[in-house]
């Protein structure tokens, strides 16, 4: 080969040199873009009496920076973070609605003895009765207006699952449409794309930040199959399985995701094994966080609504009548499970409030002959029941009388304490109705007895062995510590995260000093190959002149 030759060969590999890493510069700020670099090798040679002659220099690949191990890493420290910020979103909201110390359900209730002291003093004092009614509708309403914030939040919550739902299915469909190109790619061409491998990667990488998944990555085409971490296939060459977020039948108010597999058969997803990305911390959200406060609040809106109408009800108002209920409590209402056959309902009243457990229960028919009625609680542990001549069922504190014709499995869900808090209401419609007596003769203008009762239920221990303003502040005290746990991993998987992005960075993201010293080698690299051209042409212009 001559020298002519020699340079021509090192001016394409300059020029492919220069090509490479003016893209690398161009896609400084590309979300997703992997650092590129050639790969330069000899081209061969001649061996002669004289020696070894060789033919210069050729391009042998373009090699796109990629770590399989670090983008594990990356994937697994996202999924962690995102699960872990999404919960972490939600309860924040919970935590500052309980962290308000100046108006809470604990203030409420401490005007309200406050009030009750006052008509002790002077119990047909007019001012001091209709300051106590003003409270009773105050704590009413702190208690509706923490039920709705946490009603709202479920709302919320559905909402997101809902959209990480469909980003999941989005993502797996762009997956699937990679993966045929990277294939029909290798086939025609035996290469693989940088271009569609980075979007191969920026859709896992999204992907990852939604739901736990696990990925297998064919070396030769650059395909990946995807799957959840239990085990579930998503994405398998070409084809997908998709999520449907979808009203459950047991509870129309809540979201339940099924997984479409591949033949078209929809499975309910098991929650408690999606724990991880945005989708499983939404889950463990609703399903533990969600739903304690809303027992525990419910609990003390049931509980202290008895107690006070249980003790006004002992004395007689200021018209010498009976005492009657101080708020309206509603009692519990069974969902119907959409799924049911029979037309059968279920009725259920308080038998004995006190002994009232705020969980879910789970009632199912299971026909004559075989106990009727199967009950569990929120555990799973199954619930005997006590049968009354009507066949009505008692336990824990409620009687449930079912109505109508069941059809065997058919299934009801209820939680005895479930919508307390939302609708509690103040029953007494002035201040005169409130039994500070003991005694049913108006004479008796200064019987303060009742009220003393009254005012004493402040240190009787209602929920557990807690009064009602030490379970309120347990109710804020359990929330605040699940927060600032949670605060902490979030900050710790924070960190992780950050780490793992600046090795993926340092493996394949874009260095612009780096670059533009490289940019600046080559350069020179192209300058001294034209040199080498120009000396060439030189030489055959000499030898042209010759004559």
């Amino acid at each position: 080969m001559n020298l002519m030759h020699l340079a021509q060969s090192g001016l394409s590999a300059a020029q492919a040199s220069l090509n490479v890493v003016g893209n690398n510069i161009n896609n400084l700020y590309t979300v997703g873009y992997s650092r590129q670099s050639i790969v330069l090798g000899e081209a061969g040679g001649k061996t002669t009496s004289y020696g070894f002659f060789g033919y210069g220099v050729q391009v042998n690949d373009v090699n796109r920076a990629y770590d399989a191990f670090i983008n594990n890493q990356l994937r697994s420290a996202q999924t962690t973070y995102s699960g872990l910020d999404s919960r972490y979103e939600q309860l924040k909201q919970i935590d500052d609605m309980l962290g308000d110390n100046s108006n809470n359900v604990s203030s409420s209730l401490n005007n309200i003895f406050g009030a009750l002291e006052k008509i002790s003093s002077d119990p047909v004092s007019m001012a001091a009765r209709q300051e106590a009614m003003s409270q009773f509708k105050s704590t009413a309403y702190q208690f509706q207006t923490s039920a709705r914030t946490l009603s709202g939040l479920e709302k919320s919550t559905n909402t997101q699952i809902k959209q990480a739902v469909n980003d999941i299915n989005a993502c797996t469909a762009e997956l699937a449409t990679v993966n045929a190109a990277l294939y029909k790619t290798h086939a025609q061409t035996g290469g693989k794309p940088a271009d569609l491998l980075d979007q191969r990667d920026l859709l896992l990488n999204k992907l990852s930040s939604l739901v736990g998944i696990k990925v297998d990555e064919n070396q030769l085409t650059g395909e990946v199959n995807v799957a959840l971490s239990n085990g579930l296939p998503l994405v398998r060459n070409d084809r997908t399985c998709l999520f449907e977020a979808r009203p459950s039948a047991a509870n129309p108010a809540q979201l339940e995701v099924a997984y479409t597999d591949a033949s078209g058969n929809a499975i309910k997803l098991d929650e408690e094994k999606i724990s991880s990305g945005k989708l499983g911390g939404l889950f463990k959200f609703r399903n533990e966080d969600l739903a304690n406060a809303r027992d525990q609040l419910n609990e003390l809106a049931l509980k202290m609504a008895h107690r006070f109408n249980e003790a006004n009800k002992a004395g007689f108002d200021i018209d010498g009548a009976a005492g009657g209920d101080i708020f309206t409590i509603a009692d519990p209402v069974a969902l119907v499970n959409r799924n049911n056959r029979g037309n059968a309902t279920l009725d259920i009243s308080f038998d004995d409030i006190p002994a009232v457990k705020p969980q879910d229960y789970t009632v199912v028919y299971k026909g004559p002959g075989a106990n009727d009625w199967l009950i569990s609680d929120s555990s799973g542990k199954q619930v005997t029941p006590t049968i009354g001549a009507q066949g009505e069922l008692t336990f824990d504190g409620i009687t449930i009388q079912p109505q109508g014709t069941p059809e065997v499995d058919d299934s009801f869900v209820f939680n005895p304490a479930g919508g307390v808090a939302e609708n509690i209401a103040v029953a007494i419609n002035h201040g005169d109705k409130i039994a500070a007596s003991s005694s049913d003769d108006v004479d008796e203008e200064s019987n303060n007895e009742n009220i003393k009762d009254m005012i004493a239920i402040k240190n009787e221990t209602l929920i557990g062995k807690a009064t009602l303003t030490e379970a309120y502040a347990s109710l804020v005290s359990s929330v605040g510590s699940s927060f600032n746990s949670l605060k902490g991993d979030r900050a710790i998987a924070g960190n992780v995260q950050k780490q793992a992005v600046i090795q993926y960075q340092d493996v394949a993201g874009v260095n612009e000093e780096k670059e533009i010293v490289y940019m600046q080698m080559y350069t020179k690299y192209y300058q001294a190959n034209a040199q080498v051209l120009q000396t060439a042409t030189t030489i055959f212009d000499v030898i042209l002149s010759i004559r």
